[in-house]
């Protein structure tokens, strides 16, 4: 009796936490539809206040409740143990003789010399040479075969159940390597990786930028297995897991560490991805240059790369819902960043929605900044906003950038290395996706900058941030029938939906006392205007004819809003 009530219990456990999984899939994935949809029709060049209203309205969305609920769990504290003879150390070495020496003497305070594997991709220095004395292992690549290949090529020669992958600048010498993760069933590993301390603002914004996503955004996530990137600087991994990914991986270095980690969860035999404190110093970029060509030619190409994996974890419902929001809003970010980057310019026309931008964003830092014990500069985190802007550009340098990789990569022929996936189809998909992001949005920027222009030129009269149609309520040989359920709006040159939507708005309101204080109402304004050319065809609308406009439709958007 006991065993079978144990075992309805698990059954009935099982189905409640698929449910959930369901739930949250849904809830994550109507939350991403909302807030694409909602950037892209309440930004406007034309209304100056709805771009940053739109703006924070996603960033509540995603950067608040990001920040609300990773500072609220307490960070749950874990033993961990190391066992030597079940890890090998796999060392991905190009040109490294300056920085090869240290990382292995760091390494053979942990495991014994025929345990270090050093791939020395086609070095022309001594990276090799230096290696072989120090006893280890050591692979020449004879022709440069990428970061990635060059780890394959070491898997078959491991003959540990775990493998810990690490860059050849990276010190372990004091760093717990806890095997016993492993051990409990987990694919992999995440350290907490932080740069060298260094002087110089650079290395300030980099350590604190490490500090949040390794000490806030992991620790949350690290219980539940949905870590989404287990960084290439350090990392261990199931040697059968690695195995696999010989013939999944796409070889790409742009986004290396984030792929392998997301096709451990995809393809991996244990229950997802997990954390760990143990510090690993890496070496980070001590110029702007430097620190330009890592965010633009790598860290921000790993999203077109990844794209088509992203969505087979948004759509799968074993993984938890943490995994899957993080995956979500890269996914947002990069769909929306082609507007975003076409109307960023909007925020300098109006110094003010500058600053309120700026301060949404340095509370939301300070708020992070003390729950980390104010351990960082204070000029550092009021810097971190300006900071996010250079980290954006870089995003959008890092469009153009993959899709000049990519007619390489293709033209070399090396996707027909990964035999386990279809990477042309994802390729295909993913540049798709980007061609239709960049019409919809030059289009919808190029739609409000003709009636931007409009305005300049008095064909449009403008009141503050809204704007009016001086003449023109109909066509003059075109008589509205009295109590007629539309307005008729006369389209002339250069309209577009959003224009008619706005003058039939105009007129519907003129018509109704009651709405009068709506006229002045900037953001109600926009948001009915928004709503209502939803409705409309953009082929309903040509040079010198009349648009019907629903009143019905009016009042719906009206209600909406809460005008009434």
């Amino acid at each position: 009796m006991r065993r079978n009530h144990r075992k309805h219990k698990g059954r009935l456990k099982a189905v409640v936490g698929h449910s959930w999984q369901l739930v949250a899939t849904s809830v994550i994935l109507g939350i991403l539809f909302f807030i694409v949809v909602s950037f892209y029709v309440f930004s406007s060049v034309v209304s100056l206040n709805s771009f940053i209203v739109a703006f924070l309205l996603v960033s509540l969305l995603t950067d608040g409740l990001f920040v609300v609920i990773h500072i609220s769990r307490k960070r749950r504290q874990r033993r961990v143990y190391f066992h030597p003879y079940k890890l090998t150390i796999v060392i991905a070495c190009y040109n490294g003789e300056d920085v090869i020496g240290e990382t292995i003497d760091s390494a053979l305070k942990h495991v014994p010399p025929d345990q270090v594997i050093v791939v020395s991709d086609a070095s022309t220095d001594r990276t090799a040479e230096i290696a072989r004395g120090k006893g280890v292992r050591v692979i020449v690549n004879s022709v440069n075969m990428s970061k990635v290949r060059s780890i394959n090529e070491a898997i078959p020669h491991v003959h540990t159940p775990y493998v810990l992958v690490m860059d050849d600048d990276m010190l372990i010498s004091d760093t717990v390597l806890p095997t016993n993760l492993l051990d409990e069933g987990y694919s992999a590993v995440a350290f907490n990786v932080m740069p060298k301390k260094e002087d110089g603002l650079i290395n300030e914004l980099q350590r604190y930028e490490y500090r949040v996503s390794m000490q806030v955004g992991k620790h949350l996530r690290a219980s539940k297995g949905a870590i989404g990137n287990v960084s290439g600087a350090i990392g261990m991994f199931r040697t059968e897991d690695l195995a696999k990914q010989i013939k999944l991986h796409s070889g790409q270095f742009a986004g290396e560490d984030e792929q392998r980690t997301l096709l451990a969860h995809l393809y991996g035999e244990g229950r997802g991805v997990t954390y760990t404190d143990s510090l690993a110093i890496t070496h980070a970029p001590h110029t702007w240059k430097q620190l330009y060509r890592q965010r633009a030619y790598s860290w921000s190409t790993s999203v077109p790369e990844l794209f088509v994996i992203y969505w087979q974890v948004l759509l799968s419902p074993k993984f938890h819902f943490l995994l899957k929001a993080e995956k979500a809003y890269l996914v947002y970010v990069y769909v929306t960043d082609p507007l975003r980057i076409l109307f960023i310019w909007t925020l300098f026309l109006r110094p003010t929605n500058l600053i309120v931008a700026y301060v949404f964003y340095f509370a939301l830092n300070v708020i992070i900044w003390m729950r980390l014990g104010c351990k960082d500069n204070f000029k550092t985190v009021a810097l971190m906003p300006i900071y996010s802007i250079f980290l954006t550009l870089c995003r959008f340098i890092g469009h153009f950038y993959w899709l000049k990789e990519k007619g390489r990569y293709i033209a070399k022929g090396l996707h027909k290395f990964a035999t386990g996936r279809l990477l042309l189809v994802e390729y295909g998909i993913t540049f798709l996706v980007i061609i239709a992001t960049w019409a919809i949005s030059i289009e919808h920027f190029l739609a409000d900058m003709n009636l931007f222009d409009k305005i300049r030129n008095d064909q449009l009269s403008s009141n503050e941030d809204t704007f009016n149609y001086d003449t023109g309520l109909a066509p003059a040989n075109i008589t509205v029938p009295p109590g007629a359920n539309y307005v008729l709006v006369q389209a002339v040159q250069g309209d577009n939906s959003r224009a008619v939507a706005h003058r039939a708005v105009d007129i519907f309101l003129n018509e109704q006392p009651q709405y009068f204080d709506i006229l002045n109402n900037d953001d109600k304004r926009w948001k009915i205007d928004a709503l209502v050319q939803a409705g409309l065809s953009s082929s309903q609308i040509y040079a010198n004819s009349p648009v019907r406009v629903s009143k019905d439709s009016i009042q719906k958007a009206i209600d909406l809003v809460g005008a009434q």
